[in-house]
């Protein structure tokens, strides 16, 4: 399910930056939040990172079957949670931007293209916030926090006009 949803996410990502002009993806709501362009690195970012996780997991074939976790976190926007990595503020065009996005769901194919759900049944990687999580299950990590940033991007463009 989550392997054709991300697909989706990550279309409605890109289609949410067509339009804005370099200065509304780098303009912040307020000094202590983050542009449009950061919270597309930070989903770049945290897919590579997801990712090289399930699939260092997946070839050492690491840990037990885990069980899934609890991933509820994401579906509140209200709920605040703090990265482990800020995105740079350096501006980006919306060129680079989407080069980012690409390149980090290259891992993502190679993922999906080498592994099956069944293959990793037993199979576990440690995540810094979940513990140790199903390694399947980083596909349903990547698309709730994908939506959740998608929303984001949707309240940053509201209030940046």
């Amino acid at each position: 399910m989550w392997e054709t949803k991300i697909v989706e996410i990550r279309e409605k990502v890109k289609e949410s930056l067509e339009g804005l002009s370099f200065e509304k993806l780098n303009q912040k709501p307020s000094p202590q939040e983050w542009s449009i362009a950061q919270i597309v690195l930070h989903l770049a970012g945290a897919e590579t990172r997801f990712l090289t996780l399930a699939l260092e997991s997946a070839e050492n074939q690491s840990g037990g079957s885990g069980t899934d976790v609890d991933l509820s976190v994401f579906d509140d926007p209200a709920q605040k949670l703090k990265a482990p990595i800020e995105p740079s503020s350096d501006p980006k065009t919306r060129e680079e931007l989407m080069k980012a996005l690409d390149e980090s769901r290259s891992l993502t194919t190679q993922f999906l293209e080498e592994y099956t759900e069944d293959g990793l049944d037993r199979q576990s990687m440690h995540h810094h916030r979940f513990g140790e999580m199903p390694i399947w299950q980083v596909l349903e990590l990547l698309g709730k926090h994908e939506q959740r940033h998608l929303l984001q991007i949707a309240d940053v463009k509201k209030r940046i006009g």
